[in-house]
């Protein structure tokens, strides 16, 4: 039942954050679902039949934490579109100065339909989740409005020019591509459309905004659970990665991986009772190739991690790029699994190597020091025990929490 005393908050989310079984949606409500008792959350959220038909199969835990929610059509993309819907687009975009053209998320019945949304439910102030979705407060300038950021996004959509286009084509597509990296640049990094207050998951994203606006740290938080990892039976020693295959990074980094580092390991796996482990959706069919049950298993997208996290030794996380925390290692050390990382993947942690995580950057180096981690138990002990004093010490929920609800008390305050 819909509280009245209660103030009316909106959220809007790339996807359906519930259940909340992966690094975006662990975020949105790692800090949001807390408070739902002391506010009427609304729900605001991008998809098509399969995310409604995801809603329904869940439907009693958003009717637990949601009043009411609104799915909206993903637009076709430009590539999708005949080359008018795509002149159109690109016009539409540059009228209205908005970023990420290639994969942009507007469209006027977006926004026609959100503005319905907020006078039929009195919408106080807006949560918006991701730079993608910040055209909504240029739409709604007078709602106050926080913005969380979950990665710097131009980081990963820089707006890429097809390698197959030449002439005036290309020359037209670079064209759209340099406005839509300036405007990215100017709603994330100089809060072009009025934010009240920006949010970050990296003291390091912080850092590269320098506006004046109000800028809060709120990394992402996880319970640390009560794992004694000295009493994890083995062999075999289960090495998980644990991503899916659907963004770049990802992708890059396990072909990385079985090219350059699984060779050094491989013919070592059957005599120290090694299962190396992949999950994660849409596997690439190199990586699939290599599926024998025995010592390299790929699972592809599970519903639960739990049962996967309970039985492994060591997470490994081999990336080359991307930006923003990677959930992957933070979920590893709340449920005490040491972790072997490149300095990119675990880039903004604030772990230390060789205290709470252990970093190799080369080819050679990493599969050394998979095989070593392996071999010393004691070491991968001493590694659980600091991962989860580092998620103590550094990633406290209820301080994140809490300065949620304050920046919740500020912008009802301006409402």
């Amino acid at each position: 039942m819909l509280n009245s005393l209660k103030k009316n908050l909106l959220i809007f989310t790339l996807s359906p954050p519930l259940p909340a079984n992966s690094g975006a949606p662990i975020y949105i409500t790692n800090t949001l679902l807390p408070l739902a008792e002391k506010y009427n959350l609304y729900l605001y959220t991008i998809g098509g039949e399969a995310e409604i038909e995801h809603i329904r199969k869940h439907q009693s835990e958003y009717n637990r934490y949601f009043k009411d929610i609104h799915v909206e059509n993903r637009p076709l993309m430009p590539s999708q579109k005949c080359i008018w819907g795509q002149v159109l687009h690109s016009v539409q975009h540059i009228f209205h100065g908005l970023p990420f053209m290639d994969a942009s998320y507007y469209s006027r019945s977006a926004v026609r339909n959100a503005k319905r949304f907020v006078r039929k439910h009195k919408i106080e102030a807006m949560e918006v989740h991701s730079s993608h979705l910040a055209f909504f407060k240029k739409f709604l300038p007078k709602l106050p409005a926080v913005m969380v950021s979950h990665n710097i996004e131009t980081d990963i959509f820089p707006f890429w020019v097809p390698q197959q286009l030449n002439g005036w084509k290309r020359a037209a597509v670079e064209f759209v591509a340099r406005i839509s990296r300036k405007n990215a640049h100017q709603v994330e990094v100089e809060n072009k459309w009025n934010f009240e207050v920006l949010t970050f998951i990296s003291m390091s994203d912080m850092s590269r905004v320098g506006t004046a606006a109000d800028k809060r740290y709120i990394p992402l938080c996880l319970p640390v659970k009560n794992v004694d990892y000295a009493v994890k039976t083995e062999p075999p020693v289960n090495l998980l990665w644990m991503g899916g295959f659907w963004w770049y990074p990802n992708a890059e980094g396990v072909l990385w991986f079985i090219r350059e580092i699984l060779p050094r390991v491989k013919e070592r796996l059957t005599a120290m009772n090694v299962c190396l482990h992949f999950l994660g959706a849409a596997p690439p069919d190199e990586l699939k190739a290599l599926h024998d049950g025995q010592n390299i298993l790929v699972h592809g997208f599970v519903d639960s991690l739990d049962e996967m996290l309970a039985q492994t030794h060591l997470l490994f996380v081999p990336l080359l790029s991307g930006g923003g925390v990677r959930v992957k290692i933070l979920e590893a050390m709340s449920n005490g699994i040491p972790v072997l990382s490149t300095g990119k993947g675990c880039e903004g942690l604030g772990a230390t190597d060789g205290v709470d995580v252990v970093v190799r950057d080369t080819a050679a180096e990493f599969a050394e020091a998979m095989l070593h981690l392996v071999s010393d138990r004691a070491l991968r002990i001493n590694l659980s025990d600091a991962g989860k004093s580092l998620l103590t010490r550094k990633y406290n929920l209820q301080s994140c929490i809490d300065e949620k609800e304050n920046i919740y008390k500020k912008l009802f305050s301006l409402s």
